[in-house]
């Protein structure tokens, strides 16, 4: 009897060590294949160079075969449509930003997904603020001096953005609003002849992105009065926040990824957890902030409530301000 329980234990213990060992290479062995990584922009520009960043750090540390794929167009809605239609497998992933999921849903009439049911949020990884600069010429120094001129001129003060429906644009409109003022809004076809007519004084003011300014930093011509983050950043840390003379004012550009919805929720987890350990690395850190930059990342929750509070907050702009792109 002694001997016949001695092998029932063992068997017991074998088979439990069996049953375990498919769990755990199914575990180990995501992904078994190569990730596509689709950028809803052209190659080059912010989103593509921080796809590149966040794919680069995940093959050197998991040595994980990442693709990049660009499927640009219509502000980024057409590569979020491809990725709306592709197989919820786990290999399906791109980088959205707050243009695409909490603004450009709200400007297109005719766009092909809907965020809340198309997409299942994965991880935020980091955030772009907005600047705001005046010509160093013009006579306000301040947030609260900028404030005072346009009460005192309603309708005289000119803020000029990178074109209609950007996230410059809407802050602009959110600043207006926020502020109580009345000013005239100047889209222009990017940053570049935005910047060139702030120069040129033809306009009084730009909210510029993070980068542009970083640029621009040892320039007498320009004056950034705020940053629409609700602390300074380390790239800009004589700007100070916005939200020091508008308590609770915070804007930026948001990016994070997404994959179809119905994703198996382990490899979405997988993910996520595998996006948080590289941010943590020096070398990915210090890419992302070389750039403008605030660095994210956060639970699956987290970026979720992101996308739904900026979604919410962004859509009541463009309703109050009835901005409406076909």
């Amino acid at each position: 009897m002694i001997k016949l329980h001695k092998f029932a234990a063992t068997a017991t213990v074998m088979l439990g060590m069996l049953a375990a060992v498919p769990v755990s290479h199914a575990a180990d062995a995501y992904p078994s294949q190569p990730l596509k990584l689709l950028v809803p922009f052209p190659p080059g520009g912010g989103t593509d160079t921080m796809a590149r960043f966040v794919a680069n750090a995940l093959t050197e540390e998991f040595k994980w075969n990442v693709v990049v794929e660009n499927r640009p167009g219509a502000g980024g809605t057409v590569g979020l449509g491809v990725l709306s239609r592709s197989a919820p497998n786990g290999y399906n992933i791109a980088l959205g930003q707050t243009s695409n999921l909490s603004i450009n849903p709200y400007l297109y009439s005719n766009i092909s997904y809907d965020v809340a049911k198309d997409f299942a949020p994965v991880v935020s990884v980091a955030a772009q603020p907005m600047v705001l600069i005046v010509g160093a010429d013009k006579p306000y120094k301040s947030v609260k001096e900028l404030v005072a001129y346009a009460k005192a001129n309603p309708g005289k003060l000119t803020i000029g953005n990178a074109g209609t429906g950007t996230v410059g644009d809407i802050t602009g409109r959110f600043f207006a609003h926020e502020a109580g003022i009345e000013v005239l809004h100047v889209p222009y076809k990017g940053a570049a002849p935005a910047m060139n007519d702030l120069l040129g004084g033809q306009v009084d003011a730009f909210f510029a992105s993070a980068p542009t300014v970083m640029s621009q930093q040892d320039n007498p011509r320009i004056r950034a009065l705020a940053i629409t983050t609700l602390k300074s950043i380390p790239q800009l840390p004589k700007v100070p926040p916005l939200a020091d003379t508008l308590a609770g004012f915070e804007a930026a550009s948001k990016t994070g990824l997404i994959m179809p919805a119905g994703t198996p929720k382990e490899m979405v987890e997988a993910v996520n957890k595998a996006v948080n350990k590289v941010l943590g690395t020096d070398k990915l850190r210090n890419n992302i902030m070389d750039e403008g930059n605030v660095v994210l990342g956060g639970s699956v929750q987290e970026f979720a409530d992101v996308i739904s509070g900026d979604s919410a907050k962004w859509s009541k702009i463009i309703r109050d301000a009835n901005i409406q792109i076909k």
